[in-house]
């Protein structure tokens, strides 16, 4: 290859790193300075749990769910229920804006239903028992719940919280996953689908020992702004820099509508996951603060900038008209030497 056309190539694989840094959002200095409680996020946890497991259509997760309203209504949220039925069985997402809003374009969402089965239990004499969920149902719902008590004014028109029931219960009696975030997206019309710039799911961040990588279905731009500012805070320890698994959770059908998404999860699964021993025990605080800060934080940061997130499918198109002209003049530069 002559050094000329070593030259060409070696331009395009510029252009081509420097398009793939593109899509890493580079965030201003964060300035907002958090004060969401893991302490408050803890008793929340542990306000769910005493109600005992929670699967649908229990009467377990009813009370949960008049627990999780009384608690939004006395911050000042306005709570709507959006009922469904699957196999047979009534469910119920919980809704939060503010002042009845409708302008809400960050959405933050949890699922606070519980597991009917405890089907990764070692003692296979436990597998059929329901599971407390403290950590996969209770912490992402008392993350969720201390950021509606501590949110500034400012901001909270702008954000919609959601308590998706019917997300745990896959596998068991025919059932499938995440029927609550389904169905929440399938009664969407098309402007409201669009006015929606990011959805954020919180799910299983409690862990005494929590990791949360960026799982491998969500959009990059969104995973971009959040691992940022956590990074700014310190906690790169807790939001690692690495890709883990692609997890069929609440953030896929607002993915497959073509909505932003980020699912933030720990894994691997810890190994209480789905057994006897997902118990408040296992949980921390400490995390929870973790999440609820930087989750905090990026609601207060992007409202302020307004900011959008690209989803991939954006991302090759943009690059696709970049690099398909540069191929081009370079087949054509290649074939005028000859």
């Amino acid at each position: 290859m002559s050094v000329v056309l070593m030259r060409v190539f070696g331009f395009i694989t510029l252009v081509i790193i420097l398009l793939s840094g593109f899509t890493i959002q580079v965030n201003a200095q964060i300035s907002h300075v958090p004060i969401f409680n893991g302490d408050d996020a803890y008793d929340f946890l542990l306000g769910q749990v005493s109600f005992g497991p929670r699967p649908p259509g229990s009467a377990n997760l009813t009370l949960c769910n008049l627990y999780i309203q009384d608690t939004l209504g006395s911050f000042g949220w306005n709570v709507t229920l959006q009922n469904f039925t699957y196999k047979e069985t009534l469910c119920t997402n919980i809704i939060a804006t503010w002042n009845s809003s409708t302008n809400a374009t960050i959405l933050l969402g949890a699922h606070y239903d519980t597991r009917p089965e405890a089907s990764a239990d070692p003692d296979p004499l436990n597998r059929t028992k329901p599971i407390l969920g403290a950590n996969d149902g209770g912490s992402g719902t008392a993350v969720l719940m201390e950021l509606a008590h501590i949110l500034p004014a400012s901001v909270r028109s702008k954000v919609e919280l959601m308590f998706f029931d019917a997300e745990d219960s896959g596998g068991i009696d025919g059932w499938d996953w995440i029927q609550g975030s389904t169905y929440y997206v399938s009664v969407l019309n098309t402007s409201r689908r669009e006015s929606i710039r990011a959805m954020v799911l919180v799910d299983m961040v409690g862990d005494s020992d929590l990791t949360i990588p960026r799982e491998g279905s969500s959009t990059t731009s969104l995973q971009n702004a959040i691992w940022s500012i956590a990074s700014q805070m310190g906690y790169g320890d807790t939001f690692l820099d690495t890709t883990g698994a692609t997890i069929t959770d609440d953030h896929r059908p607002f993915l497959d509508a073509g909505i932003p998404a980020v699912d933030l999860i720990q894994y691997p699964f810890p190994d209480s996951w789905h057994t006897l021993a997902d118990t408040p025990d296992k949980c921390s605080a400490e995390s929870l603060e973790i999440v609820g800060r930087v989750l905090e934080t990026f609601v207060v940061e992007q409202v302020a900038g307004n900011v959008t997130f690209p989803l991939d499918t954006q991302y090759l198109f943009y690059a696709a008209l970049i690099i398909v002209p540069l191929i081009f003049i370079t087949v054509v530069y290649i074939r005028r030497k000859k």
